[in-house]
């Protein structure tokens, strides 16, 4: 009699487990689901109250958002920028954090927290100076300067967090590899970067999603060669009124480069930091 009340106790509490979590999903994609529907819907139906779920999808909020927004070119500056970005502050942040995490750097949790404070300065502080600089340089409204700039602010971040996960990772492995006759470059290339790739992945991942959403600095340091997606996306909005199917298929637009970046790490994403390098 008992282990049957166990066992139905069991199944009722995993069916309850199950139930928590179809509410939680349901919970956050339906700001998503809205977002994709509105993007499909006519104006009309936008602005219909009741809201309308049944009604004929239309493309005309993304025929206005590449014919009259030119979200194509944006879609292809903002790929080329970010991708560029991520990938300069992934490397120069994971070789800085090896640095601070297995050399003997004077000060070296100082160096860390003063990089890691750069991350509090609030990016209006700064657009000023920055729009100055790239006025007399000449280098206003490219993709160089944008570049640069996420680039600068993603280097903190990718320094802090990756020499969290370098220093999870056993040193004995590397003085294994450095006594075998690697040396320091092969041995951060051969053994700790593989071991890494979890951390690398879900730090790419976040670096990307800010610079990707990133919109004061592209406002403000962008005219027309230049202009990204979540600059498109404003513009959307009116001085007397706001265009939420042609926001809504800007959202849309904007959301689908990170879902697809996190489908292809998701293997990444799940494993193990140290998984099979420690046996016994």
């Amino acid at each position: 009699m008992s282990s049957s009340i166990m066992r139905r106790g069991s199944i009722l509490s995993g069916i309850g487990y199950y139930v928590l979590a179809l509410m939680a999903t349901a919970f956050f994609a339906f700001p998503i689901v809205w977002m994709t529907l509105s993007s499909l819907k006519s104006d009309v139906d936008i602005a219909a109250y009741p809201p309308k779920w049944v009604f004929a999808p239309t493309l005309e909020s993304y025929r206005k958002l590449f014919t009259e927004l030119n979200a194509m070119d944006a879609l292809i500056n903002s790929a080329f920028i970010v991708c560029l970005a991520t990938l300069f502050a992934m490397i120069a942040g994971t070789l800085a954090a090896y640095g601070l995490a297995r050399f003997d750097v004077k000060n070296k949790n100082f160096i860390a927290f003063e990089v890691l404070s750069i991350r509090m300065l609030p990016p209006m502080v700064s657009v000023i100076p920055l729009f100055i600089i790239a006025k007399q340089l000449g280098i206003f409204d490219t993709p160089w300067l944008l570049i640069a700039v996420y680039t600068l602010n993603g280097l903190p971040f990718v320094v802090w967090v990756m020499r969290v996960f370098i220093q999870e990772i056993p040193q004995s492995i590397e003085e294994a590899a450095l006594i075998d006759g690697c040396s320091r470059f092969e041995c951060f290339w051969r053994v700790t970067l593989p071991l890494l790739l979890p951390g690398l992945a879900a730090t790419m991942v976040i670096i990307f999603m800010f610079a990707w959403n990133e919109f004061l600095l592209a406002s403000i340091l962008t005219s027309s060669e230049a202009r990204t997606l979540p600059v498109i996306a404003a513009s959307s909005i009116k001085a007397k009124a706001i265009s939420w199917g042609l926001g809504s298929a800007a959202g849309v637009l904007m959301s689908l480069p990170v879902v697809v970046l996190v489908l292809l790490m998701q293997k990444y994403l799940v494993r193990g930091l140290t998984l099979g390098a420690v046996k016994g």
